[in-house]
């Protein structure tokens, strides 16, 4: 669709077309709004998020109880669910934390302290033996072991937040570049 083709009256311009400006025109349609999404490039995903690793993070460094926590905590746990309902690739493969040395440990130690407040799940302090058995390549005296933290594929995402918002009725333009808004008082 060309945005010359656009509906006179949506609800919501949703101005990026990466995972989160996706996420959010998915989210909106599936509340009821007319939403159109504009993506300035030919393809949706290209910007930032084609530059995203794709790693799910566990919510280890964030301080306590701040937004970025909570937000890292529940949000590994929604989008975990929602690559599996709408078959993403992903791969839950685990991270090793590790400490080579012992003035290392406190900071070690500190971090699992963090993690545990922060809620991340499964997150635990093993020995060096055990991390070995883990990843034998890697020495270590001790580690922190994130089971959750994993990998998922950045444009399958895309991908399947653009469908979900078209199934919804969310209108997705590509090539549309903003330049500017005008405020509406009606």
């Amino acid at each position: 669709m060309r945005a010359d083709d656009l509906p006179d009256a949506i609800d919501i311009a949703v101005i990026g077309g990466g995972v989160i400006g996706c996420a959010v025109a998915a989210t909106l349609a599936r509340l009821g709004r007319s939403v159109v999404l504009l993506e300035a490039e030919a393809r949706l995903g290209t910007g930032i998020s084609s530059r995203n690793s794709g790693v799910i993070h566990s919510g280890l460094y964030y301080p306590p109880g701040s937004l970025k926590a909570r937000a890292c905590v529940r949000g590994q746990r929604l989008l975990y669910q929602w690559v599996a309902e709408h078959d993403v690739w992903h791969a839950k493969t685990g991270k090793l934390v590790v400490a080579h040395a012992k003035h290392q440990l406190p900071d070690l130690e500190a971090l699992a302290v963090n993690a545990t407040a922060n809620g991340a799940p499964g997150v635990r302090l093993i020995t060096g033996s055990e991390s070995q058995v883990l990843e034998p390549s890697i020495p270590a005296i001790a580690a922190l072991h994130c089971p959750e933290t994993g990998i998922v594929d950045v444009h399958e995402l895309v991908l399947s937040l653009r469908a979900a918002g078209e199934r919804e009725g969310a209108v997705f333009v590509t090539g549309a570049r903003v330049l500017g808004t005008v405020a509406d008082s009606g």
